[in-house]
């Protein structure tokens, strides 16, 4: 019995890491940030969490793009974020996937104006280049071999409409 639960678990690891390699030529940066709120010791539920990572993703993708997103359909940032923690004694976390944001530089100038605004970040945040998606794609979906089997939060996931999956006419 033991053994299918995990042949079970596995799977689902593999199943996201190719749901995520789907999109890993065009991921060009992964920004880490955490919770906290009064001096770390306040940590949002999950809805708050999705909630302010939603919103950040928005900003951003305003920050890079401003109105250009609504008139052209590649003007958007793709953003796919995995959140760790929170369901054991790890401190949240999310790992966001971001593409198409113009440069490292940009996104670091970005957060270090959104976080003192926002209101569940803590001021730490890491944005680091993906060279290799494949390893980051697996190294992202580890949480669902254990113990968090939504860790890739797809319901807030910002993905152009250019790489969105096509629907099947038949």
């Amino acid at each position: 019995m033991t053994s299918k639960y995990l042949a079970q678990k596995t799977t689902l690891q593999h199943a996201s890491a190719r749901m995520l390699n789907r999109y890993a030529p065009w991921m060009d940066y992964m920004l880490t940030i955490t919770f906290g709120r009064n001096n770390l010791r306040l940590l949002p539920d999950e809805e708050n969490a999705k909630k302010q990572v939603r919103h950040l993703s928005a900003a951003l993708n305003s920050a890079v793009w401003g109105h250009r997103s609504r008139k052209n359909e590649k003007c958007n940032v793709l953003c796919i974020p995995v959140f760790e923690g929170g369901t054991d004694i790890k401190r949240i976390h999310t790992h966001i996937l971001l593409g198409n944001v113009k440069s490292d530089v940009e996104v670091r100038r970005f957060m270090q104006g959104y976080i003192p605004r926002s209101y569940w970040l803590a001021p730490d945040f890491d944005v680091r280049p993906v060279n290799m998606a494949d390893g980051a794609c697996w190294y992202l979906s580890k949480e669902l071999n254990t113990i968090n089997d939504a860790a890739i939060a797809w319901d807030i996931a910002a993905i152009p409409k250019p790489l969105r999956p096509r629907k099947s006419t038949t």
